[in-house]
């Protein structure tokens, strides 16, 4: 029998996230400080603790520090360290050697709104460098940070343009070259949520459908469909930059972190892999490799 290769992983993302003048609650739960003199921020985050058989809120758990510049009206942002990683903010100011690339605000004015590049933009050793393509994310997700005197918002939310299939088809040539000749399967894309492909003598066809909620989560869903068989892939995302909601905090969503020590995860990602992967295996007639 055929191995599947275990590789249908999420996409990852990258993002910063601006902060507030000072050290009072914004909406959705983030916590901030600004030192506009030294051109440093800080998000200071809650977090969901996590023991055997039960979860617990805390406040003020620890603090994820900034630095930032302008370069003409675009905004560049280096992540300094958390202090649950053992940083601590000395106050040493230092040259930003490379960052994420915000742009939507004015020129010299940390208060407005910044939104990531539509391309995929970076800042390395005083230059900035776009690719020409556009910027990749969980979903192709693009980043809104709003900015002022009392306030901070932090959101983030798919593109229009995205079309989350181009994905499935990279993603299933990766597993299914693994051990099979090219002769041996098809992958056609019906449209930008479907895709249909012939592997093994069977016909599959994968439906996916992506959204991020006014939570900051992000949700992934992939449905396989062979005959009467079923597999379907699930994720749940919120990345380690932006407040986890406090409505995950709870048994039945923090059930894969439970098997570990106790421990505040540093951020959230779960999915149903366990399941998916012997249940794909079994749809393809294939041995599953973990």
């Amino acid at each position: 029998m055929k191995k599947l290769k275990y590789i249908l992983s999420c996409a990852g993302i990258m993002m910063f996230a601006a902060c507030g003048d000072d050290s009072s609650s914004a909406t959705g739960g983030e916590k901030y400080i600004l030192d506009e003199a030294n051109q440093r921020a800080a998000l200071i985050y809650d977090r969901c603790y996590v023991s055997e058989n039960t979860t617990r809120w805390d406040e003020y758990v620890d603090t994820t520090w900034f630095r930032y510049k302008f370069i003409g009206d675009t905004l560049i942002v280096d992540q300094d360290g958390n202090t649950a990683d053992g940083y601590v903010n000395a106050g040493e100011v230092r040259e930003i050697r490379d960052g994420y690339v915000l742009v939507g605000g004015r020129e010299g004015n940390i208060f407005g709104t910044w939104k990531s590049t539509k391309e995929d933009c970076f800042y390395e050793e005083g230059k900035i460098y776009c690719n020409g393509y556009e910027a990749d994310g969980y979903g192709d997700a693009f980043f809104t940070v709003n900015v002022s005197k009392s306030n901070l918002t932090v959101s983030w939310e798919l593109k229009k343009s995205s079309c989350p299939a181009e994905d499935i088809e990279f993603e299933l040539e990766e597993v299914l070259l693994y051990g099979l000749d090219e002769s041996e399967y098809s992958i056609n894309r019906l449209d930008c949520n479907t895709v249909k492909f012939n592997v093994n003598g069977k016909s599959v066809t994968a439906t996916i459908s992506e959204d991020i909620g006014r939570d900051n989560v992000a949700t992934k869903e992939i449905i396989y469909t062979s005959g009467s068989k079923t597999c379907r892939y699930v994720s749940k995302k919120v990345h380690k930059l932006l407040q986890m909601p406090a409505s995950l905090c709870n048994a039945n969503d923090m059930s894969k972190y439970m098997k570990k020590n106790a421990d505040y995860p540093h951020k959230y990602q779960v999915d149903n892999d366990d399941e998916f992967y012997p249940c794909m295996a079994d749809l393809l007639g294939v041995n599953v490799e973990y």
